[in-house]
């Protein structure tokens, strides 16, 4: 289920196996069939159970604990993505679709739902309850979904993400902290339109 869910999505678009235009539905339709699937068929969680298992819930700590963190990022990012271009003459147009950030949103909650907390339900069958080896075997999924880009930085800066992130679902399990940081440190990067996917391997 692990390979399905979040391994052949990525495979399948790094292949170019299926069109760039299904980058969306992939990597998020393999996921949320799977998931579907063992909530479903495979486990014995009541709607209830479910939903705190999968750590959909208002945990305010988690947000507060992730705060100073995110904020760091997001000012780093804004100076490195917005700032230096600005200073070499070459500034960075605005994205304001207001629709597209709607759409933002909902896949910041939805990638925290799944490779956070639907990767760890689905790790601990593999290496059991174990800090340590859930934190990076998640943050390695989490990296490997942005193959698709080619770019040796957003691997490295996603699975360092992913590994802080992991971190605080470890302490708090809630996807609340998670999803908020996200949602901030991923703007610059919206806001600035450098989320159309690079071709070619390259630190950019």
């Amino acid at each position: 289920l692990l390979f399905i869910a979040f391994i052949v999505p990525s495979l399948l678009l790094y292949a170019d196996f299926l069109p760039r235009r299904l980058f969306f539905l992939t990597l998020g339709g393999f996921p949320t069939v799977v998931m579907f699937f063992y909530m479903t068929f495979l486990s014995n969680y009541s709607l209830r159970c479910s939903l705190r298992k999968l750590g959909l819930s208002l945990e305010l700590t988690s947000i507060w604990k992730l705060l100073p963190p995110t904020f760091f990022l997001l000012l780093l990012g804004s100076f490195c993505l917005a700032a230096i271009p600005w200073i070499m003459g070459r500034p960075r147009a605005l994205y304001l679709d207001l629709d597209y950030y709607g759409w933002y949103l909902g896949m910041c909650l939805f990638q925290e739902l799944m490779w956070r907390a639907f990767a760890f339900l689905l790790l601990e069958k593999v290496v059991g309850h174990r800090e340590k080896a859930l934190v990076i075997c998640s943050a390695s999924l989490f990296a490997f979904s942005h193959i698709f880009f080619r770019s040796l930085l957003i691997l490295c800066g996603t699975w360092l993400l992913g590994w802080m992130w992991g971190k605080n679902y470890w302490t708090y399990r809630s996807i609340a902290g998670p999803v908020v940081s996200h949602c901030l440190v991923g703007l610059p990067f919206i806001v600035l339109n450098y989320m159309s996917g690079n071709q070619h391997w390259g630190l950019l």
